[in-house]
């Protein structure tokens, strides 16, 4: 747990995720979930991170690029955040649902505005 702690932690904005961090000389992409679990992804290239971080969608992203490509291991389990594989993908689900509405929502506001000029 002490490299957990002495990480810079970024801050994201997600269904998913609550912040991320990387670890250059190791490799190591940690993603903190919602829950508070903490996973470590093992020979993760720093372009995959910066392409997480610039990523408007942080759970697709996740679920296209990280998931299942790395190995990984639970870091930092929160007690009785259940945290088994069905409700991992219901979050990511749950996710992918929240930036599909967002997008539209996006869609939806610039065609009123350019309705609106």
């Amino acid at each position: 747990m002490a490299v957990v702690i002495t990480l810079e932690w970024v801050p994201v904005e997600s269904g998913l995720f609550t912040a991320t961090a990387y670890r250059k000389d190791a490799r190591q992409l940690y993603l903190r979930f919602r829950d508070g679990d903490i996973y470590r992804y093992f020979d993760c290239p720093a372009s995959t991170y910066q392409e997480f971080l610039a990523a408007e969608s942080k759970g697709r992203y996740f679920a296209k690029h990280i998931r299942n490509r790395f190995r990984d291991e639970l870091v930092y389990g929160n007690e009785g955040s259940g945290t088994t594989c069905e409700s991992l993908e219901e979050r990511l689900r749950s996710s992918v649902l929240l930036a599909e509405a967002r997008a539209v929502q996006k869609r939806d506001a610039a065609h009123a505005a350019g309705v609106q000029e």
